[in-house]
């Protein structure tokens, strides 16, 4: 059972989803990224390395919009949101803050 505040990240993220501003996907979010539409990156805590640095690298190049990791596996992740991914886009800023708000900062910068 997750705890208050991953529960609340959850929960805030599924609203995201139903409200169309969460994309799912690697692919998914190299195209927000290239368009302008992304606000922020979310990485599960278990992507792969390569996948992160080329992730970072997207979100670097177009507009240096931040990359945060969630408290949650790729599988923990699947069962909300019924695609095993490592990547997220979130194409709004008020839902963007408030994840970002919520979720710790990161270790490495």
């Amino acid at each position: 059972m997750p705890q208050q505040n991953e529960q609340a990240l959850i929960s805030l993220l599924t609203i995201c989803r139903k409200a169309g501003k969460l994309l799912l996907g690697f692919d998914a979010a190299a195209d927000a990224l290239k368009a302008e539409q992304a606000k922020l990156i979310l990485l599960s805590a278990d992507v792969s390395p390569k996948t992160e640095k080329e992730t970072r690298f997207y979100a670097g190049k177009y507009g240096a919009v931040p990359v945060r990791r969630l408290p949650f596996d790729m599988d923990a992740l699947a069962m909300y949101f019924r695609k095993r991914t490592g990547v997220f886009s979130v194409a709004d800023a008020g839902f963007a803050a408030k994840l970002t708000a919520m979720l710790p900062e990161p270790q490495d910068t």
